[in-house]
Formats: structure tokens, sequence, C-alpha cells
């Protein structure tokens, strides 16, 4: 008894501490628009916001997208060889092609991106700086979680949203805070955290190279599934300003996205727990207690302190928005309170996740991602017209209730069964 209690306060430590760090580096991540809506115009921000939706676009595409296999993978390479060489050589695949794929289809489209987002030809070419910083950073930090080091990727995520940080306040102290300057400080971020951890990485485990084509198949048809549903995921977070671009000012959809910036930030928070129990769910998917430990002792109290924290921002909210943008951006505080219902929704939807991606059971995910886009643009369509900003939150949380509701009847219906819980 003793000693279960020692291992268990064992674990707790680890996990605070890496959600501690993952939570700050993502918060950190957040600040950064934060601290740019200061210093732009609304309206700049509405293209910066843009922008930025169209470089996370082709990440989320190409790069998030192979983020759960390569975990999976690797973690089970690892058990039965010792090594992950064969899964990192094909990661290292997937990056290399995804970066080619960025800079010739941001050229290929550029007048149309032009058009959209309304920023000048000199910032479409800093664009591809943000998505290679990006880029180099997520391949990074998955393969801390790969080799199952939580607290590097951890480290890594606060080193790298430090950085974002520190470099957008001194270019706005220094009045050279542009759309360009932003971009590259994703590009120069990535690069500091590749620099400051490389010699930490056991290059035995990776070397040599190995692309295994049958592997690769394996891994390639797991992530398929996932581009189709993580390109879900996309359109439900930015989705909204593909609808509220023809219908509203470049202003509100400014202040539009900086509501949606806080709810973004605590929805990419609600990750943190899913990055962190993937691997051990991936390797005990077998062991009906230890899941079992997760789904009924663990998941309800990360819940309990999730919706505290998130109850906290809804009151707190007001008078932040005040202290910081005055009352330029009075609309965001009533959209972000709308948004936070969504969030608490998000959150519990994201403490499947880890028994979703064990099973494998990403046609089921991405199934639901789809069904979630189509309802989400669907009610935009709606709501838009008649509410404009209010109506898009609106769409957004309801999208996020169906997208609830579907997952915990698909738990109890077949998940249960396969966990035999």
């Amino acid at each position: 008894m003793l000693q279960k209690i020692k291992q268990e306060l064992k674990l707790g430590k680890t996990l605070l501490q890496f959600g501690f760090l993952k939570a700050t580096g993502r918060a950190l991540g957040m600040i950064a628009p934060l601290v740019i809506a200061k210093f732009f115009t609304k309206e700049l921000f509405g293209s910066f916001s843009l922008a930025e939706m169209i470089v996370f676009f082709f990440t989320t595409l190409l790069i998030t997208s192979a983020q759960t296999p390569f975990i999976v993978f690797a973690n089970q390479e690892k058990i039965k060889t010792g090594k992950i060489n064969k899964s990192f050589s094909i990661q290292c695949a997937f990056l290399t092609i995804s970066i080619v794929a960025f800079l010739i289809l941001n050229f290929a489209f550029s007048n149309t991106i032009l058009k959209f987002t309304k920023i000048q030809r000199n910032d479409l070419f800093f664009m591809s700086f943000a998505f290679i910083g990006i880029a180099v950073k997520s391949f990074f930090c998955n393969l801390f979680m790969a080799l199952g080091q939580r607290l590097k990727n951890a480290l890594a995520e606060l080193v790298f949203g430090g950085i974002i940080v520190s470099l957008v306040i001194a270019l706005s102290l220094a009045g050279k805070l542009t759309l360009q300057t932003v971009f590259l400080t994703y590009f120069v971020s990535a690069f500091v955290v590749v620099a400051v951890f490389i010699k930490t990485i056991n290059f035995n485990l990776l070397l040599p190279l190995d692309f295994d084509l049958g592997h690769f198949k394996e891994i390639f048809n797991f992530t398929k599934w996932l581009m189709l549903g993580t390109t879900a995921v996309y359109f439900i977070n930015w989705g909204d300003n593909l609808v509220l671009r023809p219908f509203v000012p470049m202003g509100d959809i400014g202040a539009y996205n900086l509501g949606y910036k806080f709810f973004k930030g605590i929805t990419t928070l609600t990750f943190v727990v899913n990055a962190y129990f993937l691997p051990f769910v991936s390797q005990n998917i077998g062991d009906s207690s230890k899941v079992r430990n997760y789904l009924f002792n663990k998941r309800p109290k990360i819940l309990l302190l999730g919706l505290v924290f998130i109850g906290l921002l809804f009151v707190a909210a007001p008078f932040v928005f005040k202290l910081a943008y005055g009352d330029i951006y009075r609309d965001s505080v009533v959209v972000l309170r709308i948004l936070l219902i969504g969030s608490v929704l998000a959150f519990y939807n994201s403490l499947y996740g880890p028994i979703i991606g064990a099973l494998k059971e990403y046609k089921f995910q991405q199934i639901t991602n789809v069904m979630q886009i189509l309802l989400n643009v669907l009610l935009n369509l709606l709501l838009v017209p008649k509410m404009g900003i209010i109506g898009a939150a609106v769409a957004t949380v309801s999208a996020y209730l169906c997208r609830s509701i579907t997952i915990e009847f698909y738990f109890r219906i077949k998940l249960k069964k396969l966990l035999k819980i």
C-alpha cells in the first residue's frame, strides 16, 4: 500500500510539472498575439489574424496530422527494438515534404492570399519563415514525446513561447513591430529551441536512418485519416473567419479574433493532458485496471480543475480587457464569454483523446471532426449575416456541444466493450 501511494505521488508530481511547464509555454504563445493586438489597429490585427490562419492551415494539414501517429508508432517501435529510428526517418521525410509543399503553394496562390488577408506582397514572403519556424518547433517537440521525455517537450514549448513573447515586446518597445518582424519571431524562436535542446537528445535511439516502406505505409495510413480530421479541426478553429470575411468589416474580424485567441489558448491547453497521457495509454491499452484508473479516477479530477480555471476567466474577462485595451475591444468580451462555454466542452472531449488514439479509432475521430465543421459552417452561414461576430461564437459552441454528445455515445456503446471495463 505504501509503495502504491509513493508511486501515485510520483506520477502526480510528474503530471503537475509537465502540465505547469506545458501550460506556461502555451500561455506565452497565446500572450504574443494579445500584445500584438495592443500595438496594431483593429484592421491590421484582422489582417494578421487572417494571415496567421493561412500559416496554421498548412501547419495543421502537413505537420499536426503526423504528430499522433509518430508518437504512437515510435513508442511501439521502442518497446520492440529499443530504438525509434524507423519512425524518426519517416518523420524527417514528412517535415521536408511539408516545407517544400508550403513554399510551392504559398507562391502558387499568392494573389488569392493577398486579396483575402489585405497584406502586402513583402509580408507574404515572410509568412514562409513563420511556417518553417512552427514546423521545426513542432517536429522537435514531438520527438521528445516519442522518446517519452515529457518534461523536455514541455520545456521546449516554454522556451519557444518565452522567446516569441520577449521578441514581440522588444519590437513593440523599439517601434519595429510589423507583420514582417512578427513572422520572423516564429522562425528565430524555433531555431533557438533547436540550438538549446539538441545536445540533450540521445541520437543512438534515432540513428542510423532507416526508411522502411512497410512502416511508412502503416504511419501514412494513420496520418491520412488524421489529415482529414485535423484539417476539419482547423476549420473548426479558423473557419469562422471564412464566413465573417464577406459579411463584417476587417475591424470586427480583429475584435472576434482577439476574443477567440483566449478561447483557442484554453482549448490548446486542454491537449496538454492528451499529450501527457497518450504514450502511457498507448503502452497500457490492454491493461483494463490502468485504463479504468485513468478514466474514472484521474480524468474527473483533471476536469474539475479545468472547470475552476475557466470559471475564473469568465468572471475576470471584462476587467482584463478593460485594463489591457480600454474600450477598443469591448465586443471581444462578449465573444469570449460565449466561447468559454465551448472551451468546457472541448476540455471534456480532449480527455477521451488518449483512449481514442491508443485504440486507433481514427476513422471515428475524423468523421466526428468533419461532422463538427459541417455543422459549424452551416450555423455560421445562418447566424453571421444576422448576428455578426456573436453569431459566429454561438455557432462554434453549438458545434462543440454536438461533438461532445457524439463522443460520449460512442464511448458508451463501443469503446467500453473494446476496453473491457
